[in-house]
């Protein structure tokens, strides 16, 4: 066993350098949990107006943490596990077939039930269903290319309607031109093409706020901008 200078084996200085690592963790957690608990007790209001002239008033923006699997990811694995597990029982459990899909259904049920993947926090409108994400949020959102080429035009764009969140100044329409991947119809042939040809352009308008760095996604906005293959900052739209 060898010994340091200062008398102590490496047994115990591998086991000393393991608990400051683990108070870390802790302590990342703590202020994580921190952070949510103080964002949680901000009051923003909806830029889309949701409630106004109501008499319940104005609706605010709830924060919450999302998990990064879909309902429809969660939604699809357990029909897969039921099918399978069903499959499983008509051709009996003593086949290999059988043995393997019942592993396949268990599987996909664990993953409907426990799955989240990576968990990320902001504020959404309880009515409309948009939402607001800061510039590091929108990283994990929608990707880092995609974030990077939306936050370089923000202070370019001109003012819009919509008033943030936050400081309550216009917040800059940010044009967005983005195409949509091809969902496979389970015809390889029809697959094949559909595949050749070009998919339409999308068009949408993002807000977001030079001086706070927010960026607001309506309703499906965001989920849009996530899935697209292809994706472009000011171009112009087609004339109608």
């Amino acid at each position: 066993m060898e010994f340091r200078s200062a008398g102590i084996c490496n047994t115990h200085m591998r086991l000393g350098s393991k608990i400051p690592q683990q108070q870390q963790e802790i302590v990342d957690e703590a202020l994580e949990e921190t952070s949510f608990q103080f964002a949680s007790a901000e009051v923003f209001l909806c830029p889309n107006r949701c409630g106004r002239g109501t008499p319940a008033g104005p609706i605010e923006l709830t924060y919450d943490r999302h998990d990064k699997v879909s309902q429809e990811a969660k939604l699809a694995a357990r029909v897969i596990g039921l099918v399978s597990l069903v499959f499983a029982m008509i051709i009996g459990f003593d086949e290999e077939l059988g043995f393997w899909m019942i592993f396949l259904g268990a599987a996909a049920l664990g993953y409907s039930l426990f799955a989240t993947g990576e968990t990320t926090a902001y504020s959404y409108c309880m009515k409309c269903r948009g939402a607001m994400l800061d510039s590091k949020t929108i990283i994990s959102k929608i990707g880092e290319e995609k974030a990077l080429a939306i936050e370089r035009e923000l202070s370019r764009c001109k003012a819009g309607e919509k008033m943030c969140p936050s400081c309550e100044g216009r917040m800059n329409r940010i044009p967005i031109t983005y195409v949509m991947p091809d969902n496979s119809s389970g015809n390889i042939g029809f697959d094949l093409i559909r595949a050749m040809i070009p998919n339409k352009k999308e068009y949408l308008d993002l807000d977001g706020c030079p001086s706070c760095g927010l960026f607001w996604f309506d309703s499906g906005e965001m989920s849009n901008v996530s899935l697209s293959e292809s994706m472009k900052v000011k171009e112009k739209r087609r004339s109608k």
